[in-house]
């Protein structure tokens, strides 16, 4: 059964890794034993939407984090998530969200209102490049990032920590932008030895905007929205709709390393 899992997760990170472009069945065929109307049966059991809507709606969140990210030009954007003609863009992009891609990015600010308002900004910020390193990883759907689930897939985790290294947690999507129901939370850990039942990854690699948690973590969207507030102000630091990686260095202290566009 765990190698079957692992198998349906190893799909389903070829699906991530290539959202911008129609995975076909050939190649879904290719790296299982399923046939691709198997996989589309158990991939729509596991997500609740069909490998056509996971990877439409992959192209569009990552769209809308690059229109308010980046200043990337709209049609730029609408190439580098796999539309080649703006018109088809755009309507995908309202039909999903309401409002066009040129009102999205207009609407920035706005988007992270509410989360930010009447936050005091106390951070201390820096740029560091972090080397790629494989680790471990597990993936949920973690509805917001709320901390049961993440709390619990940590426990599932827990009887192989002896042999661990360093842990760090994936935040796959943008909660302001990916329905909550959707928000993807990964558990990585570095490890010399082989740690059964969890794929193996890479992660890092490129330059990011580090800045740290102290306190628990039940706490530490505090911190991110301190850090929301600093960048807001801070027109000429371009993010990266990758991956935002936390690094749990103790209890009470945790490393959030945000990637910069280049």
């Amino acid at each position: 059964m765990q190698t079957h899992f692992n198998e349906i997760q190893k799909i389903v990170d070829h699906i991530e890794a290539n959202f911008d472009r129609e995975v076909s069945a050939y190649e879904i065929e290719s790296m299982s034993h399923y046939s691709y109307r198997n996989f589309q049966r158990i991939f729509f059991k596991i997500f609740n939407e069909t490998i056509s809507g996971f990877q439409k709606r992959l192209r569009l969140e990552n769209a809308y984090k690059k229109l308010i990210y980046t200043e990337d030009s709209i049609s730029e954007i609408a190439w580098q998530v796999g539309y080649f003609n703006i018109q088809s863009f755009s309507k995908a992009f309202k039909q999903q969200y309401f409002i066009s891609p040129a009102e999205a990015r207009k609407q920035k600010q706005d988007i992270f209102k509410n989360f930010i308002e009447n936050h005091k900004i106390d951070l201390k910020v820096e740029i560091k490049y972090k080397d790629a390193i494989s680790v471990y990883c597990k993936f949920i759907k973690a509805k917001d990032y709320n901390n049961p689930e993440i709390d619990a897939l940590w426990k599932e985790i827990e009887p192989e920590a002896e042999i661990f290294d360093t842990a760090y947690g994936i935040i796959r999507d943008q909660p302001l932008i990916t329905n909550h129901s959707h928000c993807r939370y990964g558990a990585a850990v570095t490890s010399d030895e082989t740690v059964e039942g969890i794929i193996k990854s890479e992660i890092f690699g490129k330059k990011y905007v580090r800045f740290t948690h102290h306190g628990p973590y039940e706490q530490i969207l505090e911190t991110y929205r301190s850090f929301y507030h600093f960048w807001l102000a801070e027109p000429q630091l371009l993010l990266d709709n990758s991956d935002v990686i936390e690094e749990y260095v103790e209890s009470e202290l945790t490393h959030i390393y945000f990637p910069i566009y280049s």
